[in-house]
């Protein structure tokens, strides 16, 4: 499954670092913009966008904003690098 992360952060120099490693380590992600991810999982216990919330939520303060969706095909894109392309091409169910 493919999930789309939005996420706002209140303070960053608070938990931005901690929150990008939590992304980063569902192994299979691109970097839409500064503050989106397409993350690609089939990870137990992840298997479901509340699931994905609720790990990420365990760095964010009160004051976040975070979103988590499925992202499925069809998509449509504009103006993101050749690598992020071919990763979407990719990893979109």
């Amino acid at each position: 499954m493919t999930f789309l992360i939005v996420y706002e952060l209140a303070q960053p120099a608070h938990n931005k670092e901690a929150l990008i490693r939590k992304i980063k380590a569902y192994g299979t992600w691109a970097r839409i913009t500064d503050s989106s991810y397409l993350v690609a999982t089939g990870t137990a216990g992840t298997a479901d966008p509340v699931a994905v919330r609720n790990d990420l939520a365990t760095v964010l303060i009160a004051t976040d904003k975070l979103y988590v969706g499925v992202s499925n095909r069809p998509s449509a894109w504009k103006g993101l690098p050749e690598e992020v392309s071919k990763w979407i091409l990719a990893n979109q169910v």
